[in-house]
């Protein structure tokens, strides 16, 4: 059954979610260094658990809001587009050696674990992914494996810098979901 004033709801924290991330996106062009993307990322993972609640049934929340399916495709956009800045700087600083394709396969490719990240997190353990004592693990995770995806591009000194701040920040659930199981 299909409430109306569920979808007002949904659209008037849909509109809260994009005043909270519309400025964290407009700074992505002063990411100079691997600890100012570390920075960005884990501020983006932050606004995604402050909205989780999009971020976990999205496909859901699409099929049943016209206004979140027209409007949500230009956040994507938006997120891209701040991701291809991240890369771009941090070449333009000499941290990243990236092809104009490549930085676009990277960039979508971290778009899409941001955006999804929660779901992965929920499918490895539902009872208990999303409950508040979780969050900073789940960020982290989320943070390490985006940017885990600039690895290959970053030159040696950068690189390893990022590995050790990938290092610093691992929790010991990511090696493991509640199951024991590698996920």
């Amino acid at each position: 059954y299909h409430y109306p004033a569920k979808d007002e709801l949904i659209n008037s924290l849909y509109e809260r979610y994009q005043k909270a991330l519309l400025p964290l996106l407009s700074a992505a062009p002063e990411v100079r260094d691997v600890e100012d993307a570390w920075f960005f990322m884990h501020s983006l993972f932050e606004r995604v658990w402050e909205y989780r609640f999009l971020y976990r049934d999205l496909g859901d929340l699409l099929t049943r809001n016209r206004r979140l399916e027209t409007d949500i495709q230009a956040v994507l956009e938006l997120k891209r587009q701040a991701f291809r800045a991240v890369l771009d700087h941090l070449e333009h600083t000499g941290a990243l050696s990236i092809s104009p394709e490549e930085g676009d396969l990277c960039a979508t490719q971290m778009v899409v674990m941001l955006t999804w990240w929660l779901s992965y997190e929920y499918a490895r353990d539902p009872r208990h992914a999303l409950e508040d004592a979780q969050a900073q693990n789940a960020l982290l995770r989320g943070a390490r494996h985006v940017l885990g995806l600039i690895l290959p591009y970053l030159q040696a000194e950068p690189r390893e810098h990022l590995r050790l701040l990938l290092l610093a920040y691992q929790d010991p659930a990511s090696a493991a979901p509640a199951g024991g199981q590698p996920a």
